[in-house]
């Protein structure tokens, strides 16, 4: 009986609102002996568990069946057919031994109820069920696609005048809108932040790259939760969402297995994730995520496998496994690709196809994607190009070693968003032949103008400009003064690798210049607030909709105002509260004005723009903006301001600050009011420092087990910079085991503890261009053993390599330069082997170790 007066309790509590009711009679005699004893258990008395009738017990229950159920109730009678037919009103009274009662009562009627609520009996036989609802969007809802390119110029584009073949791409901006006046924040982490929350990147507390965090409301990195996602708002609205590609929204700190997760895709609205987290990987060996969990890629490079490649593989799986079970129901699909991010990895028949088309030169290039912008309309007639920028060397100045490696990158770029651009329309091809793509919106943004990280040279090795490093021996001292390493690289060196440029060799990157050329019309390059940096293409492409098909629209725009622009057009509005949190307000305006009027005034007023220091403000067509070296210090009210009226003048090639120093005034002051809106404040122009600050600091022993899953930087003990000490504890049957004890790093820097040949190696890799060595005199014994190497710093980046065995010292190496910044960006520390690229080619990756590997112990110093 006990059960049964909770059971009620419980439907009272939840189920109905407060009534009375009449004394109930005592139900039929029991049927059977089985029902009898059933009887016996029911009827435990809440005064000590003696039998009794209700009327003994105090306690009534008066229910919508026939006959009543009693303390003699069984199970029997519990079962049968006899429920009285539903009515409005369901009435539940449970009277105690006081005489006190409580009642509830509830109403389906959905004439005086909105909302369902269930009558619950003891079975389905006497309950009422309420239809189960799944939130669905609107029949014909469209399917939208954000596709993210990275790092293009607003002048790289065919169809916006540059010199690289996208006839995919193109296909879209002749099928929809091409947007010539459409602005970024100039940077990777930051813009996607605002593409997909339609809120200003300060606001959201993603004012720098991921690896730059600081204490700040600004600059946390931590996307506020306080701005929903479009995925986020989708969902609830009836949508698949799926993210594929690149992310570069979960804080650097946060990218291992420990997490946490709930800034990483899933976490923030999709529901399906394949792709890389860090601002860029390898395309032929990549450092993949499916979900939340590490995964080898699918092929290797010699199988045909490249990233982009395998990104639309992917979306086309997600789409067509959410199509084949409800093909009405609408999807999202954030697909963010590596091109044109280095490393440029492209097949060599790509390369082919642009041989000698950069030979002309970075200065000539420019003016003749100046005048295809001009053809097209994507920029006015009247523009005048920006001058050569102070820190590129004019083309003709060069040597002929530096033109043939310089047109070499630049080949292998244009290549790299060609090879993409058929990857883009191998998707266009599938949703024609599904019949999807009419009814798809599609927005193609870059997330950034060309990015000004190859310096002055250009790379084949990227791992060294996270290193402070310049690889051809020069430096354009545009962002930092990268340093030689003397007698080891220059231009001479780089030549003799031109042709494993773009191969998975590489981790190449183009120079300065032609980063300057991809950007034409504008000044200066990603990272800072000029139009270099900020001015990028956008296309609009939906044929249901969009029926100016091929034209171009020049209103001002800002990635913000994507979000706001998609809601819109699915009528669905901005959630004031997500998930029990009140939300900031959507910062950006709807574009949806411009689908059937390219003369329509622009609807923005104001944006302002700053990004690790420097900074500008746009208001009516009028711009001022500062620029501030990275990492030059914190005097901020030194740097110079101009002013440009960017509606005669987009390139900012005439500065009208000392012909207007009140309007320049007034823009100043506008530019102050929006970053204290908007938490901007306090400026910061430092990066190696506060990516410095995440990596782990202090004397600690880790203990790593075989099969731990890849730990990335910065997250790894800090072996740049301070004596550590590697010990592995094997126990093998013979002498005859051997692969990888322990690795971090890769092709491209790193450092690996092996057994080949019998022997124990020690191998540390110098950006490919040096590897210290250390080889064991002896083999390494069978059974219980200890491995072990050991680094005593000496002095800043350098120190002494010792090899043990058991304890017993097998040799010494002088390690004159180490790495000071990092070893890769997405090969990690790994134990018990050495996947993706190997750190020396004395093996072939991943060379497992095939002994009994127990476990290795680090311990690092902070010295």
């Amino acid at each position: 009986m006990a059960f049964l007066i909770f059971f009620f309790a419980m439907i009272a509590a939840d189920s109905f609102s407060a009534d009375s009711g009449a004394d109930a009679a005592p139900s039929e005699d029991l049927a059977t002996s089985d029902s009898h004893m059933a009887s016996q258990t029911l009827a435990a008395d809440a005064n000590g568990g003696s039998s009794g009738s209700l009327e003994n017990s105090g306690m009534q229950l008066l229910t919508n069946r026939r006959k009543a159920l009693s303390e003699s109730s069984t199970l029997a009678d519990i079962s049968r057919e006899d429920v009285v037919s539903p009515q409005k009103e369901v009435i539940l009274t449970i009277k105690s031994a006081e005489s006190t009662s409580s009642s509830a009562s509830s109403k389906c009627d959905a004439s005086e109820s909105k909302e369902c609520v269930p009558q619950i009996g003891l079975t389905y036989a006497d309950s009422t069920p309420c239809p189960i609802e799944t939130v669905k969007a609107p029949k014909g809802s469209p399917n939208v696609i954000f596709l993210v390119l990275d790092d293009i110029g607003y002048g790289s584009l065919g169809c916006f005048g540059g010199p690289v073949e996208t006839p995919n791409i193109d296909r879209l901006a002749e099928g929809g809108l091409r947007y010539s006046n459409f602005h970024t924040t100039g940077i990777c982490s930051p813009t996607r932040a605002c593409m997909l929350t339609g809120r200003n990147l300060h606001s959201v507390s993603v004012g720098s790259l991921m690896e730059f965090a600081s204490g700040y409301p600004g600059y946390t990195t931590y996307l506020s939760k306080e701005a929903a996602t479009m995925p986020e708002m989708l969902v609830k609205n009836g949508y698949d969402t799926y993210c594929v590609g690149k992310w570069h929204l979960a804080p650097s700190g946060t990218i291992n297995a420990a997490g946490p997760y709930d800034q990483w895709p899933m976490g923030r609205g999709f529901e399906r994730y394949y792709g890389f987290l860090e601002s860029h990987t390898s395309q032929w060996y990549p450092d993949l995520v499916s979900g939340t969990t590490r995964i080898s890629p699918p092929a290797t490079p010699e199988q045909g496998y490249h990233l982009s490649k395998d990104l639309v593989n992917q979306s086309i799986q997600y789409i067509s496994d959410g199509k084949s079970l409800e093909p009405d129901k609408p999807f999202f699909l954030y697909l963010a690709f590596g091109a044109g991010h280095w490393p440029h990895h492209v097949p060599q028949a790509y390369i082919e196809k642009y041989k000698g088309k950069f030979d002309m030169g970075w200065d000539a290039m420019r003016n003749v994607t100046l005048g295809k912008e001009k053809e097209l309309g994507v920029v006015p007639e009247n523009t005048d190009l920006a001058p050569r920028d102070q820190w590129v060397k004019a083309w003709d100045n060069l040597t002929e070693d530096e033109k043939k490696v310089y047109a070499r990158l630049a080949e292998v770029h244009a290549a790299y968003i060609d090879f993409t651009d058929e990857q883009i329309g191998r998707l266009l091809d599938y949703l024609t032949a599904s019949g999807q793509l009419n009814n798809t919106m599609i927005v193609v943004i870059s997330d950034n103008g060309a990015s000004p990280e190859g310096d002055a040279n250009g790379y084949t090795n990227m791992v060294m400009w996270a290193n402070f490093v310049s690889e051809g021996g020069d430096s354009s001292g545009f962002q930092d003064k990268f340093l030689p390493i003397l007698n080891i690289t220059n231009i001479s060196t780089m030549l003799a690798k031109i042709d494993e440029i773009g191969g998975p060799l590489s981790y190449p990157t183009y120079p300065l210049g032609w980063a300057m050329a991809d950007n034409t019309p504008n000044k200066l390059y990603k990272w800072t607030s000029h139009e270099g940096g900020t001015h990028d293409p956008m296309i609009i492409y939906w044929p249901d909709v969009i029926k100016d098909s091929g034209s171009i629209r020049s209103q001002f725009c800002h990635v913000i105002d994507i979000v706001p622009t998609v809601l819109e057009v699915l009528n669905l509005e901005a959630p004031e509260v997500y998930n029990g949190v009140a939300q900031k307000p959507v910062e950006g305006i709807s574009l949806a004005y411009t689908f059937a009027n390219s003369t329509e005034p622009t609807h923005k007023t104001v944006q302002y723009f700053e990004m690790m220091g420097t900074r500008a403000v746009w208001y009516k067509g009028w711009k001022a903006v500062a620029f501030h070296h990275l990492n030059s210090g914190p005097d901020f009210q030194n740097d110079t301001w101009e002013l440009y009226n960017l509606s005669s003048d987009i390139s900012e090639t005439h500065n009208l600050a000392d012909k207007y120093p009140e309007k320049l005034e007034e823009m100043q002051d506008r530019w102050w009011a929006e970053a204290s809106k908007y938490n901007v404040l306090p400026l910061d122009d430092r990066a190696f420092s506060r990516y410095s600050a995440l990596q782990a600091r202090g004397t600690s022993t880790f203990t790593y087990l075989p099969g731990v899953e890849k730990i990335m930087e910065p997250a790894i003990p800090d072996t740049r910079n301070s004596s550590y000490t590697l010990t592995a504890y094997v126990n093998n049957s013979g002498n005859n085991s051997e692969g990888v004890l322990f690795s971090i790093g890769g092709r491209f820097a790193g450092l690996s503890l092996y057994v080949k040949d019998k022997h124990l190696i020690f191998d540390y890799n110098l950006f490919g261009l040096k590897h210290y060595v250390i080889r064991s005199k002896i083999e390494v014994p069978e059974g219980a053993a200890t491995l072990g190497f050991v680094f005593d710093k000496t002095g800043k980046w350098k120190g002494t390599g010792s090899l043990f065995i058991n304890g017993k010292e097998e040799g010494k190496v002088d390690m004159r330069f180490t790495v000071p910044g990092r070893y890769s960006f997405e090969e990690g520390l790994e134990v018990g082997q050495d996947p993706q690229t190997p750190v020396t080619d004395e093996y072939k990756s991943p060379f497992k170790y095939n002994g009994g590997l127990e476990k290795v112990v680090m311990t690092v110093a902070n010295d």
